[in-house]
């Protein structure tokens, strides 16, 4: 968000900030990614009163970000309902020993009807058991890259980290190389613009 807020700044935009001693930029990420995680689409919700085309907003901050960070699109939301991330698509490139064997793996998790986790709280002592196979929409194994798909709704969602637990995956390496692909939303004019 800093990134953005600096960029933002420098571009010279006329954006819109709160209220108060402390005004912010009215700015935020629809869908906030786990802490380690890639991402190939984020979208970035901006309030702007600059009159410019979303097209040319777009190529302002562009020039202002660093190498690696890249708009794809830009367009104008309708005011009346802000977009709502209702599925994630994850992937992993795994090694030939890490994928032997995994199939097998994938099967039963689609199979099975519960897939029970214990969820840490935010003290070590308050855990609580949770089902996260309705949340698991998709997964499978395309020569030797795994990828899954995580349903988001108003009861919540599994971490990507949670599924690659239950596949024995689950170390600080893999989840360094976990990349979140494509976000499907829904709200606004997003899903339309974001395809």
């Amino acid at each position: 968000m800093r990134l953005f807020a600096r960029a933002i700044r420098r571009s010279g935009l006329d954006v819109t900030y709160s209220e108060g001693y402390n005004p912010r930029l009215y700015l935020c990420l629809v869908l906030p990614r786990p802490v380690g995680v890639a991402s190939r689409d984020d979208l970035l919700v901006l309030e702007t009163s600059d009159e410019c085309r979303p097209e040319e907003l777009g190529w302002r901050l562009a020039v202002h970000l660093p190498k690696g960070i890249e708009i794809s699109k830009c367009f104008e939301l309708s005011p009346e309902r802000t977009p709502k991330a209702i599925a994630s698509v994850y992937s992993l490139q795994l090694s030939r020993e890490q994928a032997a064997g995994l199939v097998d793996k994938i099967n039963d998790a689609l199979r099975a009807r519960q897939l029970l986790i214990r969820r840490p709280g935010k003290q070590n002592s308050d855990s609580r058991q949770l089902d996260i196979r309705p949340y698991l929409s998709e997964m499978e194994l395309d020569d030797a890259k795994l990828s899954f798909s995580l349903a988001h709704t108003d009861s919540g969602s599994a971490k990507p980290a949670e599924i690659l637990a239950l596949l024995n995956l689950d170390n600080s390496y893999n989840r360094a190389q976990l990349v979140r692909e494509k976000t499907k939303y829904i709200g606004s004019t997003a899903n339309a613009a974001a395809e």
